[in-house]
């Protein structure tokens, strides 16, 4: 391996930057900066919200009638054998159906837009993890409402990738291996949504344990889940009132964050090649 020469390296100029192209970094910069930080905020308002599910929903300690922690002020629990652990009492082992709609998506390559009309993107797996792109596929606007995904939506990703999320890029066409989880009993966004990933824990665990690589998620699997369900909706529907702003303020993150990201990509050629310029 050859040997770098020292005064040859010393004696190298470094290019300087000219007044534009150094604008040009800091704006980059200060771009990337508020992408991250929004990011960051998200993790954050997610993180927060799981913890306050788990206090209520798994811990059991959500509020009682005197707004003290349930189980820690001595709130009576019953032995459930199906769930193998005790829940309070006036609650009930039921399972992901009691709770929530799963609606799967279509095969939209068989639903291609006309030339007359304006389409939708299809969201797949890649569009859960990248969102829209120029690489996304198109489907025709004249599918069915069920399968419509709107911001603040809950998808469920079943097939190969368990993934649950809140869907923040903008209206598109649900593909197939995707579930749209909507309410059932009129159990609010925030109950089914952290149910349902607590669940995919669930199943990612039984998949570890057997060293099996759990290929897709059937509706016999979520016929078959146990969960814990209070028989009044009253404590979900409190828990919803402190957590849907929380979700409203993630949902409108991450549009930012959308915007920002198309906004880099647009502007870095045209202003590398002096098309535009930052004052």
């Amino acid at each position: 391996m050859p040997r770098g020469d020292k005064e040859q390296i010393l004696r190298y100029e470094m290019p300087t930057l000219s007044c534009s192209e150094e604008s040009i970094g800091t704006f980059f910069l200060n771009l990337d900066y508020k992408i991250k930080l929004y990011e960051q905020i998200n993790q954050n308002l997610e993180a927060m919200a799981k913890q306050l599910y788990d206090y209520w929903f798994v811990q059991f300690d959500f509020p009682n009638e005197e707004g003290k922690p349930y189980k820690s002020s001595g709130g009576e629990m019953l032995w459930n054998d199906k769930l193998k652990r005790n829940i309070p009492v006036g609650w009930h082992c039921g399972n992901l159906f009691e709770i929530a709609v799963f609606t799967n998506g279509l095969a939209c390559q068989k639903f291609r837009p006309k030339d007359d009309e304006v389409p939708l993107p299809v969201i797949k797996i890649r569009e859960m993890h990248d969102g829209i792109s120029v690489d996304t596929e198109e489907v025709t606007s004249n599918i069915p409402e069920s399968v419509k995904v709107y911001n603040g939506d809950v998808l469920f990703s079943w097939s190969a990738s368990l993934e649950v999320m809140l869907w923040a890029y903008g209206l598109g066409g649900l593909n197939q291996h995707i579930f749209k989880v909507t309410s059932a009993n009129d159990f609010p966004k925030s109950f089914y949504y952290f149910q349902l990933l607590d669940y995919v824990d669930v199943f990612k665990k039984m998949a570890e344990a057997r060293k099996t690589t759990m290929g897709h998620i059937t509706q016999d699997h979520l016929q078959q889940s146990t969960i814990a369900i209070p028989d009044n909706k009253d404590i979900a529907d409190k828990f919803e009132e402190l957590i849907s702003p929380i979700f409203k303020q993630i949902v409108k993150l991450q549009e930012e964050i959308s915007n920002l990201i198309k906004q880099r990509d647009e502007l870095l050629p045209l202003l590398m090649n002096g098309q535009i310029t930052i004052e």
